[in-house]
């Protein structure tokens, strides 16, 4: 018998979204402010899990420069009708106000890896959209959001409403088949044994999250809700491994198991208060079906299982019914958070980046490292200028919202080192490159070099400057601050790390034969948690590099020799 563990998607993957296709699982996640957008993994037996591609369109439409930290792409739902790959997303282009002002669009596809359609805009109605295909018709469900003072607290039910055959608009009129005065969110429709199950995200996305269960004999409702109480949650276990639990979907394996994938998030501990520095994760679970036709953990209650018995999987037949072993012949998937750390494989580290070879030379930045906002291009990044080096361009500042020059990885551990050699030549101070671990414009740990006056004076002019290394932090309630300014050599190369422990965070450096030395103090890393600070919050913490121009954008840096571990067991 062959196990999987929670999580199975370590580090930020919010919002799974999972089916099964012939002899495959599909996993697609939230992606908000990052590229790729939408990224989509898949499995045979839900334990081993590659990268299989992200959703791709126009660039008008994925041009999220602009949107706020924790916005954009949310909870994108993937189906299977008619032959392709359906996926509908909503962008969410303004929140934290009484509005919400967001977009939900429905592409196609013959292979999750593309091409797409062009997205159709379905509806601007809410928000945690999914089809439900049944009987050859096509439906969209999504959460209505209620922007008016005396409305329903924002949530004010779930919208059902029929879509065309292609899925590129609607029929009729939305109607809301299930309300009631609490934040249900995140539905899902499905056909078992005579029945419409209608499962529900609810209790928000902190520490009351869960996963609710409605039934029906009829499409349109009335729905009940099981007796039992929820399906999933962790709400009334804070000593439980995997918090948050919650937001998820069913998929059923060739010998009608049914699987739920859901979200949750693994605590680090401080001054009595829990974070969750690596965000929120996915998780897989198994489903029973009860006598009286409830579905239910497989395990009993309602609290999440840190171990599973995986999905059955035989490499010729997808139905065969046996169990995969542990010395199975099935071809393992490609470990999505290997990274090379030897130079030698030509990237520099930074094994996932390729250069196109197109007119526009455009960097694709392939899983594990994403982009804020906006796709790589020649303009700002490059593998071939300098081979075996990753240069980048200096952009906008690590507060924009718009052009940051950064490329970046999620972190899946809570015990991570992190680094990199650099080499840069900043002639003034607004120019600067470094290591960075980052949550948001709000939040950040940056270890950069870039250049002061010899005589300490913080003024523009043509005053001596030297080159230094230093730390910025970026905290939401305290502010920008820097630590522990060190001159360097500007002809050498610099070599940064930064290791993370739990909540705590220690840069070093070195140049040449020196012995690496800590620079700064000892940080802490709880802003780099979806639970900082007083804004919402939603996505989780990543390591790369990173480099700015707030003059005029001549300014490169070289990057090489990237590390990214792990110092924990997974």
């Amino acid at each position: 018998m062959t196990l999987l563990t929670n999580p199975v998607l370590p580090g930020f993957s919010p919002d799974p979204s999972l089916i099964r296709v012939g002899e495959w699982f599909y996993l697609a996640n939230s992606s908000f402010e990052w590229y790729p957008t939408v990224p989509i993994h898949r499995s045979r037996n839900l334990v081993d899990w590659e990268y299989a591609g992200s959703f791709s369109g126009p660039d008008a439409l994925l041009d999220l420069r602009g949107l706020q930290d924790s916005g954009a792409i949310w909870a994108p739902s993937l189906s299977w009708g008619e032959g392709n790959f359906w996926l509908v997303f909503t962008v969410v282009r303004a929140f934290g106000g009484p509005h919400k002002d967001m977009d939900t669009y429905i592409s196609r596809a013959g292979d999750v890896a593309g091409p797409w359609s062009a997205p159709a805009r379905v509806t601007t109605t809410g928000f945690d959209p999914s089809i439900f295909h049944h009987e050859g018709r096509h439906w969209l469900l999504n959460m209505e959001w209620d922007h008016r003072p005396t409305g329903r607290g924002g949530f004010a039910g779930i919208n059902l409403q029929e879509l065309n055959a292609t899925g590129t608009a609607t029929i009729g009129q939305p109607k809301i088949i299930h309300r009631r005065p609490a934040l249900i969110e995140g539905p899902n429709l499905y056909f078992f044994a005579g029945k419409y199950y209608l499962m529900l995200a609810e209790g928000g996305t902190g520490q009351n999250h869960g996963i609710a269960m409605m039934r029906s004999d009829d499409l349109l409702g009335p729905y009940e809700a099981d007796p039992h109480g929820p399906v999933l949650t962790t709400r009334d276990e804070p000593s439980h491994e995997l918090q948050k639990a919650g937001h998820g979907e069913i998929a059923v394996d060739a010998q009608g198991q049914m699987f739920l994938a859901h979200l949750a998030s693994r605590w680090t501990e401080k001054d009595g208060k829990q974070y969750s520095v690596l965000g929120r994760e996915t998780c897989i679970q198994r489903l029973r079906m009860t006598d009286d036709g409830w579905l239910r953990l497989e395990q009993g209650g309602w609290a999440p299982a840190l171990t599973v018995k995986a999905a059955a999987f035989d490499g010729e037949a997808a139905a065969a019914p046996r169990s995969i072993p542990a010395d199975s012949a099935v071809a393992p998937a490609r470990d999505q958070h290997a990274v090379p750390n030897d130079v030698a494989d030509g990237f520099g580290g930074f094994g996932g980046l390729t250069q196109g070879s197109s007119a526009d030379g455009r960097l694709t930045v392939g899983w594990p490292w994403s982009t804020l906002r906006h796709a790589a291009d020649a303009s700002w990044a490059s593998l071939s200028d300098r081979p075996g080096w990753l240069r980048i361009r200096g952009r906008h500042s690590t507060d924009s919202l718009f052009e940051q020059s950064l490329i970046a990885r999620r972190l899946t551990g809570a015990s991570v080192t992190a680094g990199v050699t650099l080499e840069a030549q900043p002639a003034n101070f607004t120019q600067s490159a470094g290591l960075i671990f980052y949550y948001n414009t709000a939040s950040y740990l940056y270890l950069r070099t870039t250049v002061r006056e010899v005589d300490g004076e913080l003024v523009p002019g043509d005053a001596p400057v030297e080159q230094i290394v230093e730390v910025f932090e970026k905290d939401p309630l305290t502010g920008l601050q820097s630590h522990g300014a060190v001159v360097v050599d500007p002809r050498l190369p610099l070599r940064l790390e930064g290791s993370l422990d739990g909540a705590r965070l220690q840069f070093r450096w070195t140049q040449g034969n020196m012995a690496p030395r800590q620079i700064g103090p000892e940080l802490g890393a709880l802003q780099l948690s979806d639970d900082h600070g007083g804004s919402l919050r939603f996505t989780g913490a990543f390591v790369g590099v990173a480099a700015q121009d707030l003059r005029d954008r001549s300014f490169t840096a070289d990057f090489t020799d990237f590390l990214y571990r792990t110092d924990e067991a997974q």
